[in-house]
């Protein structure tokens, strides 16, 4: 069976490197734009099903497994993924300061197998609660760390752990992959 992860992510590329199968990355250019008339998890789950219908749709063979995932951060009803400049990273984590917020990634795989095709849809929520970091400790964040290529303008792996107190759920999931229920997907057909 070729399984094919539609992300560009290193951080993905790492988790999936934990199932010890042998995996390609394929990634085509996909709109990424939210639909507000969903709920929030809807719209991540909708960019993680766009991610690997545009690689699916690409490659005929019988015996192909498509996975693509997405994460958002969610703040007070609100989708915050990567920052658009320095600023607006600033503004997020000034945000998340002393709150909670939930990071959501959303999984879609698909699957073709013995000429017939399947789709499965999910995704992980998890809590994360964020110590009052001063401004000083922001600007900090916001100038000396990869903030614009990453969901909330920070990675709990990249040295951002050191301003969370807790978090609720899968440690996996926060980095950027529903590491658990990938894996009851993948027993399925593999």
């Amino acid at each position: 069976m070729r399984v094919v992860l539609a992300s560009s992510s290193p951080r993905r590329k790492e988790l999936m490197e934990m199932f010890n199968i042998p995996f390609e990355i394929i990634v085509k250019n996909t709109n990424e734009k939210l639909n507000n008339s969903k709920d929030c998890y809807n719209q991540c789950m909708d960019i993680a099903e766009e991610k690997a219908k545009t690689v699916f749709n690409e490659i005929t063979e019988d015996d192909i497994i498509v996975i693509g995932s997405d994460t958002v951060v969610i703040y007070d009803n609100e989708i915050y993924g990567k920052p658009k400049n320095l600023s607006d990273a600033y503004n997020m984590i000034k945000l998340f300061s002393g709150n909670i917020h939930e990071v959501v990634s959303s999984l879609c795989v698909l699957i073709r197998k013995n000429g017939k095709v399947y789709e499965e849809k999910t995704f992980d929520k998890c809590n994360v609660f964020v110590s009052f970091m001063t401004d000083e400790e922001i600007r900090d964040w916001v100038e000396n760390h990869d903030v614009l290529t990453r969901a909330g303008a920070y990675a709990i792996q990249d040295g951002f752990a050191k301003y969370i107190d807790k978090i609720e759920g899968d440690y996996f999931s926060i980095v950027g992959l529903p590491v658990h229920k990938l894996y009851e997907i993948l027993k399925k057909y593999l």
